[in-house]
């Protein structure tokens, strides 16, 4: 613990130290970093060892830096900077302060229907700045929907893809990164079966997953009956999560601007109108 956290504070620079450590996302330890009153505090996200070795970490660098650039929207908590500490490699975004979507829902279940739609229409809204700048996600999943301040903001969009393209040549067999990264009931079928790489209508089966979840409090299982089935819903919401699950790609929706036009439409701008 000690050797990491001298580690991270070397490669962020003197201006930062570890504070504490949190709660882990899957094979990914995370810390806090706090700096001068000037400097924001920053999540700093530790990538499992044996990713850690395979990637280049100055080319991971140089992608995160571009993501930071082309992720510029309130509803994303954009990547900051990566680096190499040691024997790991890590990235960084801006800490925010709250709460994910997985904490919520481990505590306390389904969301109320308005609040689910409110949390779906910020999601869709950070996913279709993603897209217009021709980022896909990758790794969509309640970890990574951040709660604050009664807003939902997403987080880490685009560094999987990153993490892949960075690998060292032959480093890795294929499919090792979403093997440490992503979790598997949020990949849509063709990437858990063929190693696809992501895009717009993979990120829109894991929006699919995220309203199941959050109406039901469990992702979709096999052959399980649809949400309407399941809860009270509105049509055109049942309707959205029925293509959003499609199990052919061009059946879903073709990115994220599509799926909040309808939400929007249905909806309301501010989460009432038919959402009851």
């Amino acid at each position: 613990m000690s050797e990491l956290r001298a580690a991270l504070e070397a490669a962020l620079g003197p201006i930062y130290r570890i504070e504490r450590e949190v709660r882990p996302v899957g094979n990914c330890r995370l810390f806090v970093a706090v700096g001068t009153p000037a400097a924001p505090e920053l999540l700093v996200k530790v990538l499992p060892a044996e990713l850690s070795l395979a990637v280049d970490a100055r080319a991971f660098e140089r992608e995160v830096v571009l993501l930071a650039d082309r992720l510029g929207h309130a509803a994303i908590v954009a990547p900051r900077g990566a680096g190499r500490a040691g024997a790991v490699v890590y990235h960084t975004r801006r800490f925010v302060e709250g709460t994910t979507l997985r904490a919520w829902l481990t505590n306390h279940g389904e969301l109320p229907l308005r609040r689910a739609v409110e949390i779906l229409r910020d999601v869709l809204t950070a996913l279709a700045h993603a897209h217009h700048a021709t980022i896909a996600h990758g790794d969509l999943k309640p970890e990574n929907v951040v709660l604050a301040g009664g807003r939902a903001r997403v987080a880490d969009a685009g560094v999987v893809d990153a993490v892949e393209r960075t690998l060292s040549g032959g480093a890795s067999p294929p499919g090792a990164v979403r093997a440490a990264l992503c979790a598997p009931a949020y990949l849509a079928p063709e990437r858990r079966d063929d190693g696809s790489p992501g895009g717009p209508r993979d990120d829109m089966f894991a929006v699919g997953v995220l309203l199941h979840e959050m109406l039901t409090g469990r992702p979709p299982a096999g052959g399980a009956e649809g949400l309407e089935e399941v809860r009270a819903l509105p049509p055109w919401l049942a309707a959205l999560a029925r293509r959003c699950l499609a199990e052919e790609p061009a059946a879903r929706w073709p990115d994220a601007a599509a799926a909040l036009e309808v939400v929007t439409r249905s909806a309301g701008g501010g989460g009432a109108g038919s959402v009851g």
